[in-house]
């Protein structure tokens, strides 16, 4: 993937992240722009990945839309991923500042390898999770995600919400 591609497809996700959770019927959290970085298992492929995502709130109560990118390296690949997570955020399973989730994600992944150029893959992965409400109003979360449909067959992810 050429330097070109990669920067506008990195703007594009940022002004998105930006414009369109005005489009949400719900109010935002305190909070919707974070980042995020772990690791990735994909086959073969071992990578380190980072990211950003955007918490654009509830689509329905307990049920919030929080779209991202990461991009992957290592094992000489490059993997881009949008992903659109779609999650159910539960509270009964543990107690506040913590918070549960679950749920799935519908991700575009961009894989760029050494000699077999690029391939694009509509991927389908499960998450599950945990979140802690920091005092600063800030907010720590901790996943994981399994492929189900030509996604990494696992990743392990931490992130921390930035504004």
């Amino acid at each position: 993937m050429s330097r070109k591609t990669l920067t506008t497809l990195l703007l594009s996700v940022l002004a998105a992240a930006w414009a369109l959770p005005g489009a949400a019927q719900t109010p935002l959290a305190h909070h919707p722009i974070g980042v995020r970085a772990g690791v990735t298992s994909w086959g073969s492929i071992s990578q380190f990945h980072f990211g950003m995502h955007s918490d654009w709130g509830e689509l329905a109560p307990s049920i919030a839309l929080v779209p991202g990118f990461e991009i992957g390296v290592g094992d000489e690949f490059t993997i881009v991923t949008l992903n659109g997570d779609v999650l159910y955020r539960s509270t009964e399973l543990v107690s506040p500042p913590w918070q549960s989730y679950g749920g799935g994600s519908l991700s575009f992944n961009i894989i760029d390898g050494p000699h077999s150029g690029s391939d694009t893959d509509l991927g389908v992965s499960g998450i599950a999770g945990v979140s802690h409400n920091l005092s600063n109003g800030h907010t720590m979360l901790w996943e994981i995600r399994l492929g189900i449909i030509d996604s990494p067959d696992f990743k392990f992810t931490m992130g921390y919400s930035l504004f």
